[in-house]
């Protein structure tokens, strides 16, 4: 297989491609009650998403998953570059994050019955972090898809 070198015929081919793929996932699903989740970035950078439950759900049980069993390797993971083990970290930190800052609250509204629990400065710094490093992924995986290469 090679790319479709004219843009318009690669356009159609991404939809009529996309359309399959979906129905085939569909198919998938409710032959073997499997959850089925796709993400897709068209040629022009519009993000598509089937889901056989939701795209929120799959991808919670999917990086779950991964943080119970980090030394399995996926032979599909297999060459591809360190975006994927970056945004694993990621997740894992931000939940980490997410945990810490409930118990926060939870302890502040035990010493300080009534007061609203006021915000975290140095969490959101970091969120605003966390932010920019996903801009970065973002960008890494971009170039990888659009080089194929690291």
């Amino acid at each position: 297989m090679k790319l479709v070198e004219s843009k318009d015929a690669r356009y159609v081919t991404f939809s009529k491609r996309k359309l399959s793929l979906f129905n085939k996932a569909t198919e998938f699903s409710s032959l073997t009650g499997a959850d089925v989740g796709i993400l897709l970035i068209s040629p022009s950078g519009r993000p598509y998403s089937y889901a056989s439950t939701s795209t929120e759900n799959i991808t919670h049980k999917f990086l779950e998953w991964k943080l119970e069993n980090p030394n399995v390797v996926d032979q599909a993971d297999e060459g591809k570059s360190n975006v994927f083990k970056t945004f694993d970290d990621l997740y894992e930190e931000v939940q980490i994050m997410n945990e810490k800052e409930k118990n926060r609250k939870w302890r502040y509204k035990i010493l300080y019955p009534g007061s609203q629990v006021p915000p975290d400065k140095q969490r959101l710094e970091k969120l605003v972090a966390h932010k920019l490093r996903l801009e970065k992924i973002k960008e890494e995986a971009n170039n990888y898809n659009l080089t194929g290469t690291h």
